[in-house]
């Protein structure tokens, strides 16, 4: 809304391990908002494995897209620096979640060009039990943190169910209301000005992880 596109998205396995995705929209008449995400619920030690609280994880983004009670930005970045926020150095998913309402779910300014169309760091995440490894690029300028902080008793794969913070996601996007915020990168897409967003996981087992 206000105008049609044209999306498509494709995932692409190929080299060691990695997936691929590419995201993409065409205005037909109409500029328009995009911002679409990948929004996959990652348990890298399995989905019956336990809560991911235990996971360690590093987001390359000094700064995040405060919000208010509702979730819904206030149009100011913040440093994350003496936060909770904070996972410029690696550190369990679970070690300060208990200073926040629910858990995590805020949008990352990853460190970096905001209007580069390179692949960036957007985070790297390492379960120590099966020594899983999954490491994340992007073209976005952000990227949404998630900790399932509202499932509850949801049956999943074999019958399992699942509980809070039985996963996390990791939703590389632009940043969320950013037609209300003009400091915010646009997300307007036009005709002459299509939607490109791509993004590179990359999955390895390790006996001692690597985050740089």
């Amino acid at each position: 809304f206000p105008g049609d596109l044209f999306v498509s998205v494709s995932y692409t396995l190929f080299g060691n391990r990695q997936l691929h995705v590419s995201m993409k929209a065409k205005a037909l008449n109409k500029p328009t908002p995009v911002n679409l995400a990948q929004h996959t619920y990652w348990n890298l030690g399995g989905h019956n494995s336990g809560n991911i609280l235990s996971n360690d994880i590093k987001i390359f983004a000094s700064h995040f897209t405060a919000v208010d009670a509702n979730l819904i930005p206030t149009g100011k970045i913040e440093p994350v620096k003496g936060t909770p926020y904070d996972f410029l150095k690696p550190r369990s998913v679970g070690s300060r979640i208990n200073k926040l309402p629910k858990g995590y779910d805020i949008n990352y300014v990853l460190d970096g060009d905001y209007n580069s169309k390179k692949l960036k760091p957007v985070a790297v995440v390492y379960d120590r039990k099966s020594g899983r490894f999954m490491e994340l690029s992007t073209d976005a300028p952000g990227v949404q943190f998630y900790t399932a902080n509202y499932v509850k008793d949801l049956k999943g794969k074999s019958g399992f169910v699942y509980q809070a913070h039985a996963a996390l996601c990791l939703e590389t996007q632009g940043f969320p209301d950013a037609v209300n915020h003009p400091n915010f990168p646009s997300t307007i897409v036009t005709k002459g000005k299509p939607y490109k967003h791509n993004m590179l996981f990359k999955f390895s087992t390790k006996l001692v992880p690597s985050f740089s």
